[in-house]
């Protein structure tokens, strides 16, 4: 029973639309509306003000993100490298991606996410953000590295967990379930249209490697909704 209450607590707190709260009470708008769409802290910058997205972040990754792994470690008890590890991280994710209190809109899960690894594995979560941040300092596309440091996440998991410390193969596991909601999420954008002018394979192209639907990312994030000041 503890451990339904916390894979269903786990999806709950992943499921408070930090970012979109923000956005109404700040400046009464609806973010989902503006932008790329996403309810996260790239898109609050954008539209509502930066100094908002590092409190936004912070809740992501620290409560949303590691708390309900510190829980199942710390309060009941559960391994790291136990197989019941794999729920609540994962749930929080979606929680936060298809959020209850959205009609199963959200965000993309990437800082909360962050925020599950460094609580699982801080090593495998300083690499990723090395990674991501580093590719995205280069190539300015953060949208392509994130997904590579994704990709390689299994890998890494498995070389440091399986083959080095010896632990079973559900880290692996867990960074393949990982991919599969963060490419699931990008894929569905928010369950947006297809836009008309831009071919269906090339929109899914789009979103799969650089998270937008257009090649253009400063027209794509700085949409409005018609109307708007």
């Amino acid at each position: 029973m503890d451990l339904v209450l916390l894979y269903i607590s786990a999806y709950l707190l992943g499921s408070i639309p930090t970012a979109y709260l923000i956005g109404r009470i700040v400046k009464g708008v609806d973010i989902r509306s503006y932008g790329s769409g996403n309810v996260g802290s790239a898109n609050l910058y954008e539209h509502v003000g930066k100094k908002w997205v590092y409190p936004v972040a912070s809740v992501e990754v620290f409560v949303k993100g590691a708390l309900p792994i510190l829980l199942a470690v710390y309060v009941l008890d559960i391994d790291r490298s136990s197989a019941y590890i794999i729920g609540p991280g994962l749930l929080a994710i979606a929680g936060n991606n298809w959020s209850i209190f959205l009609k199963f809109q959200g965000g993309r899960g990437i800082a909360v996410a962050g925020g599950t690894l460094l609580a699982l594995t801080p090593i495998l979560a300083v690499g990723c953000a090395v990674i991501s941040i580093g590719g995205w300092k280069v190539a300015n596309n953060s949208g392509m590295w994130v997904l590579i440091s994704l990709v390689l996440l299994p890998l890494g998991s498995y070389v440091l967990h399986t083959n080095m410390l010896g632990h079973s193969l559900n880290m692996v596991w867990y960074s393949l379930g990982l991919l599969g909601i963060v490419i699931l999420k990008r894929l569905s954008a928010n369950w947006a249209p297809f836009p008309e002018e831009v071919s269906r394979k090339r929109v899914l192209f789009n979103r799969l490697i650089r998270d937008r639907d257009v090649s253009d990312r400063i027209t794509w994030v700085r949409r409005i909704p018609e109307g708007s000041p």
